[in-house]
């Protein structure tokens, strides 16, 4: 076994990275003056604040554990499936993801009362509300019970300590506070993990990007050599298909673009969206240390033996193999602010669902703007507090590796949940009660696909006789449910607009206001869209100028040059990223005077 240990260096950084994030809550804590504000940001922020939360809210800690043990497994076939499913998803959000902020709402789950009506909204908000909160534990679990075993930091704390963090954070400063972290965090987290790639690139035993081909296993390269032709055609199709809904839902990803300024600012953050994922591509490049680390340590078990998935270190095990001290704790934090940015997410939009879906219309229907602020406020705890039982229960139920759970829940619950919002937002002609009851036929069908499901049935669907191996077995599961679910959701959706013309006039009405609203674009002097490019080019500005200070100031720890000019690189851009931010603040004031 391989001892991990953080070094003295290591921690003090963490120490005030934390520090850092905590103080992220106050310096937002004045702004929030209504709901909209806390739970949207007003709808006013700019592209590159919503583009870069919305980026590092699709990436989250999964990325560098249950992501990284499939890519330590199969090589390059996942990353480069996340860069196919960018390159669909982009085109296809350029013209969806403007009518979503032109929807004018506060919450996703007001647009579903929108479009679908009080039923529809309501069943969401239920169903919606359990899953977000359940997907916040889980990552959280993941990242305690990976840091557990690899750092030897207890798991409860770690699970405890992190959720505290994110809470008050969101507590005082609501979605300006959620943004503005995962933007600072999010260039941490980049260019920490492009030095970690840089290094495990560069390491002896792998010699460089262009000799990656003959150093690597077979399988990094032919992805059939544990996987028959047929099945992994049928994985990455499905796999593409349920990234691309996931990218464009507006109870999921999608959510992020009602937080933009209007229109023209939704498209900027998908031309973002197209350089970070496709054009650089960065979330695929960020794997390349677990594919390495199939050279460097080809027995991952020997490395963490108590690690339930021990191919889930594989990123963090070439962390350690190539950064230098407080470096690797700059590292640790970029990971921290991967799984913070699901759990903020998750606490901060929960406590919106909870004001808007459910106290304003069924406990204070007159409630004042302060009023609901104060109750999202309370609600922010309380849903904090709810993740952390979620992540401290969670690993006594855990039996498979978080990448075949994830992959079989979102066949199962995820896609009827994604399929009527999205549907309903492309085509009108349905009745309320498409959505609910397709969300209910979509459960039960991926209930009954779960009992169907047998090896000896997917071989027989396959025309196969040779027994599937334990990769396949978890694979087709996903493939088999993903499928039917997809098929019979969509099928019963499109079934139930033969009954639209039996709608009620005020639901056609409604209907048709809808996408009139989503048509049309935001009108900055007539709706309620308030003017602060200026504070978010001076907050964000003055946020990367003392933390890239910060980071500026790890050169002085004793370590070799290479290690030294980590902290150059890092603390640098982030630190001249701030200096361009600040003098735009400084040049729109002379503007405005």
């Amino acid at each position: 076994m391989i001892e991990f240990t953080l070094a003295g260096w290591d921690w003090v950084v963490i120490a005030l990275y934390l520090v850092f994030i905590m103080g992220i809550g106050q310096v937002f804590k004045n702004i929030n003056s209504d709901a909209s504000d806390f739970f949207r940001g007003g709808g006013n922020m700019l592209w590159w604040i919503a583009g870069m939360s919305a980026i590092v809210a699709s990436i989250s800690a999964w990325s560098f554990t249950a992501a990284a043990a499939k890519v330590y497994q199969t090589g390059f076939l996942l990353p480069g499936i996340w860069w196919i499913a960018g390159g669909i998803a982009v085109p296809v959000l350029w013209f969806i993801a403007p009518r979503f902020r032109q929807m004018r709402v506060i919450t996703s789950l007001e647009a579903v009362y929108k479009r679908f009506g009080l039923a529809s909204e309501q069943m969401y908000v239920y169903l919606v509300m359990p899953m977000s909160l359940f997907w916040g534990g889980v990552g959280l679990n993941a990242v305690a019970v990976f840091f557990a075993s690899a750092l030897s930091i207890d798991t409860n704390t770690t699970i405890i300590g992190m959720t505290t963090i994110v809470t008050v954070m969101s507590l005082f400063g609501g979605q300006w506070a959620v943004a503005a972290s995962d933007f600072v965090q999010g260039l941490l987290m980049f260019l920490t993990v492009l030095v970690v790639v840089y290094f495990s690139v560069n390491l002896p035993e792998i010699g460089g990007v262009s000799n990656l081909h003959n150093v690597l296993p077979d399988r990094h390269f032919d992805f059939t050599v544990n996987t028959r032709p047929v099945v992994l055609l049928l994985w990455v199709a499905v796999t593409l298909l349920t990234l691309t809904l996931i990218s464009i839902d507006l109870n999921g990803e999608g959510f992020k673009y009602l937080v933009a300024k209007d229109g023209k600012q939704v498209r900027k953050m998908v031309i973002m969206m197209a350089v970070i994922i496709v054009i650089i591509p960065l979330k695929s490049i960020m794997q390349l240390p677990a594919i390495c680390a199939a050279v460097v340590y080809p027995d991952m078990t020997a490395v963490f033996p108590d690690m339930k998935v021990p191919a889930e270190g594989a990123f963090l095990a070439m962390a350690f193999k190539t950064l230098p001290q407080g470096m690797m704790g700059l590292l640790i934090c970029g990971i921290f602010a991967a799984a913070m940015s699901s759990m903020d997410t998750a606490v901060n939009r929960n406590a919106g669902y909870f004001v808007r879906n459910v106290y304003l219309k069924y406990i204070n229907k007159d409630s004042s703007g302060e009023q609901q602020l104060l109750v999202g406020r309370i609600f922010t705890v309380v849903f904090g507090l709810i993740i952390i039982l979620i992540a401290i229960a969670f690993n006594k139920l855990r039996e498979m590796n978080l990448f075949d759970i994830f992959q079989v829940l979102n066949g199962m619950i995820l896609m009827p949940l994604m399929i009527p919002v999205i549907l309903g937002i492309l085509y009108k002609k349905t009745p309320s009660w498409s959505a609910w009851s397709t969300v209910l036929v979509g459960l039960i069908t991926g209930a009954f696909a779960k009992m169907l499901y047998s090896d000896e049935l997917a071989l027989k669907i396959l025309s196969e006789t040779a027994p599937l191996n334990a990769a396949e077995q978890a694979d087709i599961q996903y493939i088999f449910i993903t499928i039917i679910v997809f098929v019979v959701s969509v099928s019963w959706f499109f079934m139930t607009s033969i009954f639209y013309k039996k709608s009620s006039p005020e639901f056609i009405q409604q209907v048709d206001v809808f996408f009139e609203d989503m048509a049309r674009p935001i009108d900055h002097d007539l709706e309620d869209v308030k003017h602060q490019d200026g504070m978010q080019y001076k907050m964000l500005g003055f946020m990367c100028l003392v933390f890239g200070g910060f980071i500026l100031l790890g050169m002085l720890i004793p370590n070799e040059l290479s290690g030294r000019l980590c902290f150059l690189f890092v603390g640098g851009v982030i630190f001249s990223i701030g200096l361009m931010l600040y003098r735009k603040y400084l040049k729109s004031t002379k503007d405005e005077v």
